[in-house]
């Protein structure tokens, strides 16, 4: 090392990407997929603890309404909450067990969240720095009663949703500064309206789904305003699943062009043709499929998960930020034939089959071939930072605070000791993060990032295997655990920076 890059080097590593000093840092959890509430499944409080019960619905072990007993072991928690050192905490309120019917709003429900609130704000406890609190008021799931009058496609849900959002406010509404009303509207709408493997179970039932759409946007705006109307200066938004998505001829397109873009997908390929059809004449004579048509599901599929419900919201001057759930990115071929993505049992309605990353394909961030999680999820850090900096969302988001409100990594490992030693999930936040500090620098107004999850929890249809968190949850004494992703993360934190190498 010569003098100069002796000298530069004091200012300036090479090897560590450090993020703003007012970057937030933190973990996300949700209500039904944690605490395990006694009520809520012996008294079906929920759509979700009626769903369980249902043959085929989740998978096992589905934990039987326990998840992970986080309200037993609250102040455990709690305590590897601060000891982590992240400085926000995203949680969600429990809908079902604090709102029981019609003005009947439950007290004890209420006062363990104040337990939980009040011990990360450090209230009481002045050796401890408080931890901002970002708060989800719906987290998929409904209170069966909502439920049974038809949830979101009854417009009276979005007033109660509305009631329910005014009781926390008045308990809470001094201790939260950032709301998040709804989380993922797109997935609740896809899973429980055209795949049906959600509450409330429908098939491609389009007209159900453009009522519950109107009915948890009503839902969003009113929350919105009254949040605004407690405080004007506090901050709200959603919580929107994104994914990347792309065409199959795009993908192959770039993985024999070392990754360059090509565009939108379609300039660099026309006319080339794949010997691989669905698409039949009267006779039964296999056609041609174009793979320029693949572009067409890619597109649709974009539009309306990605891309709808931001837009609606910005349309009606209701979203102070936006919170990204990024897992993962699709590959569509077109295919008039193609089953639905999440449910094999049925057709898609829309013209498109998920295919597998060409295995040639190199990420921009790991430099590696396509890997998947246990999920068989591929993961696609480039995919996160071609969302964030592709011209649609630069449209739509201009300046706008974005904060990753999800994003982690699932592994099944029946191995307490191996589930323990989680270096793929060290490698997928560093990877990530190395692509939304890219993106940063290009521009991006990013304000936080959401480690999902903090502790390994309840993962809807798929059951309790999947292990997303940073916390290891034996799942026959509750043990905790912290995984070697659990200290690698709290250093970062800390540090608010990562070492490439």
């Amino acid at each position: 090392m010569n003098p100069v890059q002796k000298l530069f080097s004091c200012f300036f590593d090479p090897n560590t990407l450090k993020f703003p000093k007012d970057f937030l840092w933190g973990t996300a959890t949700a209500a039904f997929q944690i605490e395990g509430h006694p009520d809520e499944y012996s008294q079906k409080l929920s759509d979700w603890a009626k769903w369980i019960d249902e043959p085929g619905k989740v998978l096992p072990p589905t934990g039987n309404g326990d998840a992970v007993k986080h309200l037993e072991h609250l102040d455990e928690d709690i305590a590897l909450i601060q000891k982590l050192g992240a400085g926000a905490y995203r949680f969600s309120f429990n809908w079902a067990t604090i709102h029981r019917g019609e003005d009947d709003f439950n007290e004890e429900a209420l006062l363990y969240y104040k337990k939980l609130i009040d011990s990360l704000r450090a209230k009481e406890d002045s050796s401890q720095r408080p931890i901002k609190l970002f708060a989800t008021l719906t987290h998929f799931v409904l209170p069966s009663w909502l439920a049974e009058q038809g949830g979101w496609e009854n417009p009276n849900t979005a007033c109660e949703f509305n009631n329910y959002t005014n009781i926390l406010l008045d308990y809470f509404g001094d201790d939260i500064e950032d709301w998040i009303t709804i989380n993922e509207p797109n997935i609740f709408l896809g899973f429980g309206y055209e795949s049906g493997i959600w509450p409330p179970g429908k098939t491609k039932d389009w007209n159900g789904y453009l009522k519950a759409y109107q009915g948890l946007l009503t839902g969003h705006e009113l929350a919105y305003k009254s949040i605004k109307a407690f405080d004007p200066k506090y901050r709200v938004g959603f919580s929107q699943n994104m994914y990347f998505f792309q065409s199959l001829q795009e993908a192959e397109f770039e993985a024999t062009n070392q990754n360059k873009y090509s565009g939108n997908g379609s300039d660099n390929a026309q006319g080339f043709v794949s010997s691989d059809t669905d698409i039949k004449d009267a006779d039964g004579k296999r056609l041609t499929r174009r793979a320029d048509l693949d572009k067409v599901p890619a597109v649709i599929r974009n539009q309306l998960h990605n891309w709808s419900f931001i837009e609606s919201c910005l349309e009606m001057g209701c979203l102070d930020f936006l919170g990204v759930n990024y897992y993962t990115r699709f590959i569509y071929k077109f295919s008039t034939l193609a089953r639905d993505p999440a449910n094999s049992g049925l057709l898609s309605d829309l013209w498109g089959g998920l295919e597998k990353a060409p295995k040639n394909y190199k990420d921009i961030f790991t430099g590696k071939s396509p890997k998947y999680n246990s999920l068989g999820w591929e993961v696609f850090p480039e995919g996160l930072y071609r969302v964030l900096t592709s011209h649609k969302f630069k449209q739509l988001i201009g300046d706008l605070p974005v904060y990753i409100t999800e994003n982690g990594y699932s592994h099944i490992e029946k191995d307490s000791e191996l589930d323990l030693e989680d270096d793929y999930r060290v490698d997928f936040i560093k990877n990530h993060l190395k692509a939304l500090h890219k993106a940063m620098k290009e521009g991006l107004n990013l304000k936080g990032y959401f480690y999902w999850s903090l502790i390994d929890n309840f993962e809807w249809a798929l059951g309790m295997d999947p292990r997303f968190g940073l916390i290891h949850v034996d799942q026959k004494t509750y043990k905790r655990t912290p995984k070697k992703s659990y200290y690698y993360y709290s250093e970062l934190a800390k540090s608010n920076s990562i070492k490439l190498v």
